[in-house]
């Protein structure tokens, strides 16, 4: 028995000096593959995805330093938190809805269960990101923007409406199934310049975190797309899996350099942008670990909605004009019509929330 335990405790320290021998190599062997990557993701980040997130990072730091989630339940005490997340979760995309969670969970506002119903559909893109970083900058379509949107949302309330009628969560008593201690400060008697200076500072953080996250994976990648490249493996494989590991230069990557059916196409761009890819699950994860709450559970969720959005696309697609998605225009729209439509999406969530 004892020499089976040292076995097993030598062979994982062996995995250990050997998976890290590995990465010593891959850094040596690629440098100049390392570079070029880590230059270009630093230009899409500053260039397309930074523009994108700060203003929503900043906007969820404030939310969740002012305590604005106890003043929404004094309108709506049953749900008044869930509603809030799962707002955040909307509006301000991942990683800031599981931020916003955690932080009520771990203020006892929410239990472990209604926690883990949050995170199966409330970690979403931000409508900015979907229509400017991937309609305009990647896709240069803001009609398939639009069309990704309403199948990004969709999807998350299907999900959203199951759990709710799956399992009880709006009835659980919340501070006995909270067995999460942290001391917290009162937030609301911090000071509009206190509030204000730490969301900063917290929103940089954040988006280093997200930079951090984002280079590690396409470099992975990179390393990866090098080797099969030297194997003759098709292009059109090598850049449909791209997006799996970061979904902003791998959306790029698979609308650029593969040559599927145009339907199939933004079909697979629109289940990578559910899926969020392994770079963003992580972000996601990295903020609600400490609630016990699996990775799985997380990847699991995102699949699903992956799925279920890759399948609204294609419906879409073929019941529309294909030549009118194809084109850059839409009429009668204006940015108040993208307002009511994210409105309306909201609504509808809240909806089933109070039913």
């Amino acid at each position: 028995f004892f020499i089976s335990i040292i076995m097993i405790k030598l062979n994982n320290t062996f995995f250990k000096i050997l998976l890290l021998s590995f990465c010593l190599l891959t850094i040596f062997a690629f440098q100049k593959t390392n570079y070029l990557c880590i230059k270009n993701t630093i230009s899409v980040f500053l260039e397309s995805v930074m523009p994108s997130l700060f203003p929503f990072i900043l906007f969820t730091n404030i939310l969740i330093l002012s305590d604005t989630a106890s003043l929404i339940t004094k309108f709506s005490k049953k749900y008044g938190y869930i509603l809030y997340a799962g707002f955040i979760g909307f509006l301000c995309g991942y990683p800031m809805g599981a931020k916003a969670t955690f932080a009520l969970y771990s203020q006892g506002n929410l239990s472990k269960k209604q926690t883990r119903f949050l995170m199966s559909f409330a970690n979403n893109c931000n409508p900015i990101f979907i229509m400017s970083t991937i309609g305009l900058c990647v896709l240069n379509n803001i009609t398939l923007g639009l069309l990704l949107l309403i199948s990004h949302y969709v999807s998350a309330i299907i999900i959203c409406t199951f759990n709710f009628f799956y399992n009880d969560i709006i009835h659980e008593n919340v501070k006995n199934s909270n067995s999460f201690s942290k001391d917290i400060d009162k937030k609301l008697h911090k000071s509009v310049f206190e509030i204000i200076d730490t969301s900063i500072k917290s929103t940089f953080i954040t988006l280093g975190n997200i930079l951090g996250f984002i280079l590690i994976f396409n470099l992975l990648f990179s390393v990866i797309e090098k080797i099969l490249l030297n194997f003759n493996v098709s292009s059109n494989i090598i850049y449909m899996i791209s997006p799996l590991f970061e979904v902003t230069n791998g959306t790029r990557l698979l609308y650029l350099n593969t040559d599927y059916n145009f339907n199939i196409l933004i079909a697979a761009i629109s289940f990578m942008l559910s899926f969020s890819g392994l770079s963003i699950i992580f972000q996601i994860y990295s903020c609600i670990y400490k609630s016990g709450i699996k990775i799985w559970h997380v990847i699991k969720y995102k699949f699903i909605q992956g799925v279920l959005s890759a399948i609204i696309t294609y419906m879409l697609l073929n019941i529309c004009n294909t030549n009118v998605c194809k084109s850059n225009i839409l009429p009668n729209f204006n940015s108040a019509s993208y307002f009511l439509i994210i409105a309306s999406c909201l609504f509808i969530f809240s909806s089933i929330i109070k039913k």
